[in-house]
């Protein structure tokens, strides 16, 4: 169902910074103004003028979301990262243009211009997107004020006039009691704003990606309606056949992405669909090696197994570190002979390997479980003899007592 237009939500966007967690903050921000005296009360001050600019981009997030109970003001202490890319994105908008200033002023004011222009865009994409280059993009800028309309002008002089509000209560010799005040005062105007960025969201959600989908039962964030963009765009090329373009799409998405474990399968299958050896081989070691450092060894053991039955003999050749990892994940789940194919006559591809005796423990046991005996034992052997600790090691040492027991049986 349509949301309200943001402009008819005016009590709850003034009476949101009075609701207990944000008025608490803003209580906190007057007080830190007036004790502002000295060094450690100037350091309390940053902090909490800097937690209030965090919250602030909490407030669009949830607002967004059409969450009216405002966050915790803890929830922004935890937000150190979302606080630095604020920061980055104000240098960029509001420092990068003096770059231009030698070659044409005229050029820096108008950059100037522009950045003020599109501030709420730019923050309202960072807050709800928690990405720095989104927050930079320009399509972003213009995807987001097209879709908004209107809306937008309404939005930006709405904000610009509720932020210069507190320079009316400004005073170079102010009481104590009125320094606290216009403190506070100013406190409210940004929680004000944040809650009309995040209002404004709220009513454009469906168009933006963000509102609850009664048909698909989900809602996606920004960051997530870019890769199920990408996913749909990259699907329907492939399916003309325009494979390159296709690949394009999907790199475009793994640079913002790099982790998502679709937009990966979906470019290692691509790459083989076209051809491109090289790449394809560089994209399954650097996909493998992704999900078994996040913990996911059975993911990489089902990229691995797709990826063997295509190329059979396959070898990680420059990557021992990573074949021994693998080899333990399939040895794990019971695929012995594929953890074999990785790990045989790893001392000749690698020599100087440093975990190459406890890959060889590993495969003495892959040995013994098929019954091998004998290569089990010269592969013990040969652990034995160069590297010692591997072999006197607690896999080391359940290896060779199995060896020892099966020699005993026979």
């Amino acid at each position: 169902m349509p949301r309200t237009p943001f402009w008819q939500r005016s009590r709850e966007i003034l009476g949101y910074p009075l609701k207990l967690p944000a008025l608490m903050l803003l209580l906190v921000f007057g007080a830190a103004n007036v004790m502002l005296d000295g060094m450690l009360t100037a350091l309390f001050f940053l902090f909490v003028s800097t937690l209030l600019s965090v919250y602030a981009m909490l407030v669009i997030a949830d607002v967004a979301q059409d969450k009216w109970e405002p966050p915790s003001p803890m929830d922004g202490i935890s937000e150190g990262g979302l606080l630095l890319r604020q920061i980055g994105l104000m240098f960029v908008l509001f420092v990068g243009p003096f770059l231009f200033a030698s070659a044409s002023m005229v050029l820096a004011l108008g950059l100037l211009a522009l950045a003020a222009f599109i501030l709420p865009a730019a923050l309202m994409i960072l807050a709800v997107s928690r990405s720095l280059r989104m927050a930079l993009n320009p399509l972003r800028w213009l995807q987001l004020i097209l879709t908004v309309g209107a809306s937008y002008l309404l939005l930006w002089l709405a904000v610009m006039g509720v932020t210069a509000a507190p320079a009316l209560l400004e005073s170079g010799d102010a009481m104590p009691a009125l320094v606290f005040v216009g403190a506070v005062f100013s406190g409210y105007t940004t929680l004000v704003a944040a809650a009309m960025m995040g209002a404004l969201l709220s009513e454009k959600a469906r168009e933006l990606g963000l509102a609850m989908d009664e048909d698909r039962g989900r809602s996606l964030s920004m960051a997530d309606y870019e890769v199920a963009e990408v996913l749909g765009t990259a699907h329907v090329y492939a399916q003309e056949g325009r494979l390159d373009e296709a690949l394009k799409v999907l790199n475009r998405g793994l640079s913002s992405a790099p982790m998502h474990q679709e937009l990966n399968w979906r470019r290692l299958r691509l790459l083989k669909l076209l051809g491109k050896e090289k790449p394809w081989l560089e994209q399954l070691a650097r996909f493998v090696r992704q999900q078994l450092g996040a913990g996911n060894a059975g993911t990489a053991v089902q990229i691995w197994m797709e990826a063997s039955q295509q190329k059979p003999g396959l070898k990680f050749e420059d990557d021992p570190a990573l074949c021994l990892s693998l080899a333990q994940a399939l040895y794990e789940r019971g695929r012995i002979r594929e953890a074999q194919q990785l790990l045989v006559n790893l001392h000749q591809r690698a020599p100087q390997f440093s975990g190459l005796g406890e890959a060889y423990m590993l495969l003495a046991r892959l040995y013994l479980e098929q019954g091998s005996a004998d290569t089990a034992q010269r592969l013990i052997g040969f652990v034995k003899k160069h590297f010692p600790k591997d072999h006197d090691s607690e896999q080391g040492a359940e290896t060779a007592a199995l060896l020892a027991r099966l020699q005993t049986q026979a």
